[in-house]
């Protein structure tokens, strides 16, 4: 019997997805994708690593009769327009976990993540933010972006938006919210709230690290490099290779880095203003009261 993915872990970006996927890999009925994002239902990207179903399914060979939860968490499919009706139309009993966050602070990690993996090279967060008009016409977008839509910071943090047009879709009973404030609180309490949701068995565990932490590059004209020397690879049709690569991107990171905390104070004001009305849609959505995210 072919093995398929039930449970989606859709995002949002930089908001604890890499975190819960991480603690529930630890629990023995679920069975996580080891690749986590594929991004296969994202059809209307060009960030995906998966094209054909055979190649995506395959991800899913190794889960055991045991794991009636079978997962796979691709950030960007809660921001895609054609991502949940795909996986719908895969599998109409879909259950979904959304993770969200304030979307100011959602902006300035999502702005270093992006530098860091080289779709973004502009260091500067004002100048990513105010060029993004520029970039909606097609210009000046980096050689190593691999969706330029992922650059519109103003649409990707606009959470309110996306949970909106993700609940006339989803069946209420079958997607889940967790807020990464409520994470950072309590994970032993949230974690099991979404076993719960899943309806499997409770678990605790032994420690609830932070995954994929805010990180920078120490030399980034050599991140650059290896970013063409990939594209050059691939252009050719070269796969594969020795490793060195890889080996130096591992070293040439610092972590739990900020870019430039005083550029970000003079720039939040123009977010929250910006953001305002979106988390308060949010919080009619959730039905929570989320005045500190607006403060």
């Amino acid at each position: 019997m072919q093995k398929e993915p039930n449970f989606f872990i859709i995002g949002a970006p930089k908001c604890g997805t890499t975190s819960m996927i991480h603690y529930l890999s630890q629990h023995p009925s679920i069975f996580v994708s080891p690749v986590k994002e594929p991004h296969f239902f994202n059809t209307d990207s060009t960030h995906r690593y998966f094209f054909t179903t055979d190649t995506y399914l395959s991800l899913f060979n190794e889960a055991k009769p045991q794991h009636s939860i079978i997962c796979e968490g691709s950030v960007w499919y809660l921001y895609s327009e054609k991502a949940i009706d795909n996986i719908l139309s895969f599998n109409p009993n879909a259950k979904f976990l959304v993770m969200l966050r304030n979307p100011v602070d959602m902006f300035f990690s999502l702005h270093q993540e992006l530098l860091f993996g080289g779709s973004e090279n502009e260091k500067s967060a004002a100048k990513a933010w105010k060029l993004q008009t520029e970039r909606k016409k097609g210009n000046k977008i980096p050689s190593g972006c691999s969706d330029p839509k992922l650059l519109q910071y103003r649409d990707a943090c606009k959470l309110g938006f996306q949970v909106k047009r993700a609940l006339t879709k989803i069946k209420p009973n079958n997607i889940f919210f967790v807020r990464l404030d409520e994470l950072k609180i309590n994970p032993d309490k949230v974690y099991n709230n979404v076993l719960d949701f899943l309806e499997i068995l409770p678990k605790s565990l032994e420690s609830y690290e932070v995954v994929n932490p805010k990180k920078m590059r120490k030399f980034p004209l050599l991140s650059r490099f290896f970013i063409h020397f990939t594209q050059l690879k691939k252009s050719l049709g070269i796969k594969g290779g020795f490793g060195l690569a890889s080996a130096i991107n591992k070293r040439n990171v610092s972590y739990n880095k900020e870019i430039n905390s005083i550029e970000k104070r003079d720039l939040e004001n123009e977010l929250q203003a910006y953001f305002y009305e979106d988390i308060c849609l949010l919080e009619t959505l959730l039905n929570k009261d989320l005045t500190h995210w607006k403060n």
